[in-house]
């Protein structure tokens, strides 16, 4: 026997709302030769251009320069250390091979009052990385999506 059960809404509304964030600068936020033991960094604003609260999770994109085979790139993410921070606020801390939707979920909350506020970004390529990582060149994308 089958069970059916129908029930009208009355006095609903509906909105739509925007969820948008920008950043800045779009590009070449970091461009830097580093030596074993060498850290370099660089920030990125995100704004909420949206209609509602937000939330963002950051990836790094990161894939071969033109002068690199795919298999040495994987080498430097795996030993290339980063931490990503908004204020004081730890987004991520580990290796740029791992750097994938993070914070964890929800992401990180950016508030119609908060406006923006600037991540940071900090590379070290730890001193014992050794002769394995020279010469490898990475094209890092910082991907910035966002959800409410």
């Amino acid at each position: 026997m089958a069970f059916t059960y129908t029930a009208s809404s009355t006095g609903s509304t509906l909105q739509t709302e925007t969820v948008s964030i920008e950043v800045s600068p779009a590009s070449g936020v970091i461009a830097a030769t580093m030596l074993p033991g060498d850290s370099v960094s660089g920030t990125i604003n995100v704004s909420n251009t949206g209609t509602v609260d937000e939330y963002y999770f950051v990836t790094a994109d990161w894939k071969a320069a033109d002068d690199t085979t795919p298999s040495l790139a994987a080498l430097l993410a795996y030993n290339l250390n980063v931490s990503v921070a908004a204020g004081d606020t730890d987004l991520f801390v580990g290796k740029l091979e791992d750097l994938i939707d993070r914070p964890d979920s929800p992401g990180r909350e950016l508030t119609l009052a908060t406006a923006s506020e600037d991540v940071s970004f900090n590379f070290t390529l730890p001193a014992d990385a050794g002769n394995a990582v020279q010469d490898i060149d990475l094209a890092i994308d910082f991907v910035f999506v966002a959800t409410s």
